[in-house]
């Protein structure tokens, strides 16, 4: 039995106001399918397509201040609107990572005056276009409204981004705070950003303040209330999980 989930999302129009925001079209209703299973890739050219199961409709997404999205809907959007396939292996993914590039399915992201990437051991620089250019957007919107409070620019910390499943395994075997099932990071959907630690444009500084941490939060909680996307922040991790929502 097929299951359908009814969704209402945004669609992304490429153009951006003073203060960062993507202006987007009026909501429209798309279904997405839900399974019990993760389409997967691995390095011996096997793809594995996922199994459907039934569900019940899910009407909308709630505009809601409170960053406390599940894992679980995490993972509903980006197995259904990232890449076709979770990668089992790193060699995988790389086997086919020239091939995503080059047909756009992802990007590779890298520092600018809005993130900055810290050094990755368990995931890989690269997002869907989408995702892409949400976190730039989180960026600007972010300075916009450090600059209403009148402090110095700074740069978000992308902390995580892709990952296969050996790379998750791994990740888990280091910090049991990881989840240890399926992640909505396979996907390119997603990514985490730091919720502790800015860096400082003006002078190229690593600062943990406060204050700082409060304005992210509101510019997540004003994208959050506009559906943009899903927004977990986890405690242990110290990160704030954020997955695409097109």
């Amino acid at each position: 039995m097929r299951w359908r989930v009814v969704i209402f999302l945004m669609a992304f129009v490429c153009s951006c106001n003073r203060s960062g925001q993507i202006e987007r079209a009026d909501m429209e209703t798309v279904e997405i399918s839900k399974s019990d299973s993760i389409a997967n890739y691995d390095e011996n050219d096997t793809k594995n397509p996922p199994k459907t199961i039934a569900c019940e409709y899910f009407e909308s997404i709630p505009a809601t201040k409170k960053l406390q999205d599940k894992n679980t809907e995490h993972l509903l959007f980006a197995q259904n609107i990232g890449l076709k396939y979770g990668y089992m292996t790193d060699n995988a993914f790389f086997k086919e990572r020239d091939s995503l590039l080059g047909s756009g399915s992802l990007l590779q992201i890298s520092d600018n005056k809005y993130y900055k990437i810290k050094d990755m051991e368990h995931s890989f620089p690269y997002l869907t276009r989408e995702a892409a250019d949400l976190l730039e957007e989180i960026g600007m919107r972010f300075q916009y409204n450090l600059e209403k409070k009148h402090q110095k620019e700074y740069a978000v910390y992308v902390t995580s981004a892709l990952r296969t499943y050996e790379s998750q395994r791994k990740l888990f075997r280091r910090n049991k705070n990881a989840t240890q099932s399926t992640t909505s990071h396979l996907f390119g959907t997603t990514f985490d950003i730091s919720y502790m630690e800015f860096y400082r444009n003006t002078d190229d500084k690593i600062i943990r303040y406060k204050n700082i941490q409060d304005i992210l939060t509101k510019t997540l909680q004003e994208m959050r209330l506009e559906k943009c996307c899903l927004v977990l922040k986890e405690s242990k991790q110290q990160c704030f999980h954020i997955t695409i929502i097109q």
